[in-house]
């Protein structure tokens, strides 16, 4: 069985029959059916009794530790804490299937009821195998093993719930929906011969979903039958049992390749998905009215994605990333498939071997073996069964891979798909003919762009060029993979698709992307706002600490090697007039002159190589139609930055993250928005000051936990105490006759304590992946988990959802509504705020000075890194509670009204306003 990486189609069906065949064992077993003979799958888990019964003998020391930990896991369970269960795995054959539910619907000591749920799953789970075996028996496959096979195990699961129908209503309903009856497939009775077209077309009606509630959602761990007569088993032998019904490789595997595409597809239509609610519709490949129609028109789940990313509804880096998940969700349910059977699925040609095994199927439907079908003239067509399995996609793949592997280098004379017309040139005018041959230009010039880079990038690293580069997108990296590897994988070929659906979704507005890329690294630099001294990266403003330096150093390299200068258009144009020569010599072979082809058949000769380059006659006819000229480099010097909006988004995304770490270690360093958020809070609390700071108002909700341990203060008394605590004094210097801190005290504190506050989670999670740090499938675990603990401290995640593992559909869907509200946190500029609040600061301190004669020793004055600031603050807000006490004891004594307030916080109040009109007209 596939492990859960990816829960498929096919996993589900496989789950829902599990949870059937164990509810009706397990029913069986309290009737009396005996389960000694039952083959056990795999060795059984063992339980804590039997441990305990082979441990030696303990003494001493030993013993009592053994003793205590014993007591800490009882104490675990008792407390809610998850402990390891006991699985037991059965493997049940057809024949024992059958004979238990005859012996379930025949109990006569106590009637047992099938739940509505589990007969649901198990139409789900018959309907979902009778999807491909009606596929291939239409099909007229010549495999009897895999048609026989999916009708043997239909017929037999049909069977038994026919035999179980007194153990339910024939009207059960479920979660008040009525059960539909299973749809009956007809064939068509169109009248008259059929052409292929026709025939192939009824054929993929069959592919059609059924349309049922996926609402149910069970597993066979999860499921317990009750039954009053039957004494239950002591607590100390309580396991989970799955049983398994015995499947035939040959059928499974089939049937698992089926599935596999069927999901690709279904990387699904999806309305708009809330965080924890399953609101995406299930996917249905149409039933096709003629060969012309095909699957491509539906509106799946990345394309949706894409196109509120053309319509502005959502931003470039969650679509990027949403993409980049969605990719390696299939590049590892493609590993899970050739786990299955490596010998037979071996990459680099892993899309061939693994489509083959239905492309079989639907060539013997003609009544040919697959190499004649792949011969004959009918195979040029683009027929609905080529989308499904996206082959014309993949031939563009393999031809590149084809030339990659002769080493030639850039540009390379890449043939175009029109060779393949040469018998056939009328098909050229077809409408998918002529959409493939634009998609065989483009993804050609993109591959010989990306080989063109790779070359350069090698150049630069033996030139010990030692820069940071961007981070590869998972397209990027599986065309690196072609090249390099020459592997075709069902993954990449997929990951070609999606970019050609998104060239087709952005049509002229494709160069958006990495415009807004390289906005964002101009915005980036100009907040760094660093220059190069000497050879030394030297920043103009606030320093950061020194072991931030290698941070800094790799994201100024990016912006300015890889975004504001990218040298890859000077490089290609170079290259390009170096090889001015070769370039404008690439001539069709039937245009060169006798001699040329005479000299060249010679040297071919010479190998023991017979080449004729004559075309044979029936050939000659399409030569002037299709044109033997190879495909041309592109011509736009940014042709690969600007047609790949997964790079544009990875980079850009790369970019944010950088600037968010940036922001928050200047932010730790300089202690500037501790001491300003604090006294920004004291003067909303007291009325000093009535206008609001939204950048400030989103960073203390954003950091309210580093920098005021989660609550903000209400009191002048607490905006001392909690501004001393997060500084890090302890909390007996604020006990009575305590004696004063000297100013080296006071300066130690500010130094060496104070809070630190942190990127977002989220980025955290995405760091490690764009650092090559974690692999992807970790990260989405994570980001899962912590999208999950956000719902849930929201109280807005849906409790069904929450008890089983999201389906991929599920995942991306949630992390594609949840990085929109978390972009906004992760872009916070620290950096612009830490200098304004150095600028505030510095301001506020002049003041006080000069006003009120106040003077606050600085400790470095001058130097950016301030941290006499800090104790100007604690200063001041212990200034603010002084008063307040002094004032409320005038009060009891005199019973007289006192003027309230701190002159330092109104004078602060006062650099504060001013800033904020600023900050207002200059928005």
């Amino acid at each position: 069985m596939i492990p859960e990486i990816l829960f498929s189609s096919y996993q589900r069906y496989k789950e829902d029959t599990n949870v059937f065949t164990t509810w009706l064992s397990q029913a069986a077993r309290a009737c009396g059916f005996k389960s000694e003979d039952i083959k056990r799958k795999g060795p059984e888990t063992p339980k804590d009794t039997e441990v305990e019964k082979v441990a030696p003998r303990l003494k001493g020391k030993a013993r009592k530790q053994a003793k205590e930990a014993t007591s800490s896991n009882d104490a675990a369970g008792q407390n809610g804490e998850s402990r390891p269960v006991p699985v037991s795995s059965f493997l049940l054959t057809t024949k024992k299937l059958i004979e238990q539910a005859e012996m379930v619907a025949n109990f006569k000591k106590a009637k047992i009821k099938m739940p509505d749920n589990i007969l649901h799953l198990a139409r789900r789970a018959i309907n979902a195998r009778q999807r491909c075996s009606n596929w291939f028996r239409e099909t007229r496959s010549k495999d009897e093993a895999s048609t026989e096979g999916h009708a043997h195990f239909i017929a037999v699961l049909e069977k038994a719930l026919k035999i179980l129908e007194p153990c339910y209503s024939s009207d059960s309903s479920e979660n008040g929906k009525k059960l539909r009856p299973e749809k009956k497939l007809t064939t068509s009775t169109k009248s008259g011969p059929q052409t292929f077209d026709d025939d192939l077309s009824n054929r993929f009606g069959l592919l059609q979903v059924e349309d049922i509630d996926d609402d149910v959602e069970l597993t066979a761990t999860e499921i317990k039958v009750p039954v009053k007569s039957v004494p239950a088993k002591p607590k100390s032998q309580a396991e989970r049992e799955i049983w398994e019904l015995v499947d035939e490789f040959s059928t499974d595997i089939a049937f698992v390749v089926f599935c596999f595409f069927e999901d690709l597809h279904r990387i699904s239509p999806c309305p708009k998905f809330s965080c924890g609610e399953e609101r995406y519709q299930e996917y249905a490949l149409p039933k096709l009215q003629n060969a012309n129609r095909n699957i491509a028109n539906s509106q799946d789940f990345l394309k949706q994605t894409w196109r509120e990313y053309k319509d502005g509804e959502l931003d470039l880096m969650t679509c990027t990333m949403t993409t980049n998940l969605a990719l390696d969700l299939v590049r590892r349910a493609e590993e899970d498939i050739i786990g299955q059977a490596p010998k037979l699925l071996a990459k680099p040609r892993s899309y061939e071997a693994i489509s083959m095994l239905i492309f079989f199927a639907e060539s013997f439907a003609r009544g040919k073996s697959p190499n004649e079908a792949l011969a004959s003239d009918e195979s040029l067509k683009i027929t609905p069964f080529d989308e499904f399995i996206y082959l014309s996609t993949a031939r563009i793949l393999i031809k590149f891979e084809q030339i990659a592997a002769l080493k030639i280098a850039y540009p390379q004379p890449v043939p175009s798909v029109k060779l393949s017309y040469l018998s056939r040139p009328d098909l050229l005018d077809l409408p998918q003919v002529k959409k493939w041959e634009e998609d065989d230009e483009f993804l050609s010039q993109l591959l010989m762009e990306m080989m063109l880079n790779d070359d350069i990038s090698k150049a630069m690293a033996e030139l010990s060029w030692k820069r940071t580069g961007p981070k590869e997108d998972e397209l990027t990296k599986g065309f690196y993979q072609l090249r390099r590897e020459g592997e075709v994988s069902t993954w990449i070929v997929f990951a070609a698709r999606v970019l050609l659906d998104i060239r087709d979704i952005m049509g002229k507005d494709m160069s958006r992307s990495h415009k807004e890329q390289v906005a964002a690294g101009f915005a980036a630099d100009k907040t760094l706002n660093m220059t190069v001294v000497d050879g030394a990266l030297t920043p103009t403003g606030e320093r950061w600490k020194a072991r931030d330096g290698e941070h800094l150093m790799n994201l100024w390299s990016l912006l300015q090697y890889y975004t504001i200068k990218d040298p890859f258009p000077l490089m290609k144009q170079k290259w390009l007039a170096e090889k001015a020569h070769v370039v404008n010599q690439y001539t069709p072979v039937n245009e060169l002159p006798p001699e040329m082809l005479a000299e060249a058949r010679r040297h071919y000769q010479s190998q023991g190589r017979d080449v004729q380059f004559e075309l044979p006659p029936q050939l000659a006819g399409g030569l002037q139609k299709v044109g033997l000229r190879p495909i041309k480099h592109a011509g736009d010097p940014n042709f690969l930055r600007t047609q790949n909006p997964l790079a544009s988004g990875t980079q850009m995304f790369q970019i944010c993250l950088a600037m968010e770490h940036a922001g928050t270690t200047l932010a730790n360093h300089h202690q500037a928005i501790f001491a300003v958020s604090h006294l920004y809070n004291a003067m909303r609390q007291t009325k000093l000051l009535e206008a609001t700071w939204p950048e400030m108002e989103e960073l203390i909700e954003r950091q309210i936990l580093e920098l005021f341990s989660g609550q903000l203060p209400e009191t002048p008394k607490d905006f001392h105490h909690r501004f001393a605590l997060r500084l890090g004094f302890s909390a007996q210097q604020f006990a009575k006759n305590k004696r004063t801190h000297n100013r080296k005290q006071l300066y130690n504190h500010a130094h060496k304590d104070g809070p630190q506050m942190s990127d977002t989670p989220t980025s955290q999670i995405l760091q490690e992946y764009i650092q090559n740090k974690e692999p992807m499938a970790r990260c989405l675990y994570r980001l899962e988990t912590t999208i999950q603990d956000s719902a849930r401290e929201s109280k807005k995640v849906d409790k069904r959802l929450a008890k089983r593992q999201l389906t991929p559909l599920e995942a991306l869907g949630q992390i594609r509504e949840w990085l929109p509200t978390v972009l906004p946190i992760m872009k916070l500029d620290y950096i612009k705020l830490t200098r304004t609040c150095n600028r505030l600061l510095k301001l506020m301190h002049a003041r006080i000075g000069s006003e009120l004669e106040i003077e606050h020793t600085l400790i470095q004055d001058g130097d950016s890194q301030e941290y006499g600031y800090c104790i100007m603050a604690l200063s001041i807000l212990k200034e603010v509670g002084d008063a307040k006490f002094i004032q409320e004891d005038i009060l009891k004594c005199r019973g007289s009204d006192v003027i309230e307030g701190s002159p330092q916080l109104e004078v602060c109040a006062d650099v504060m306003k001013a800033h904020l009109v600023w900050e207002s007209i200059n928005s």
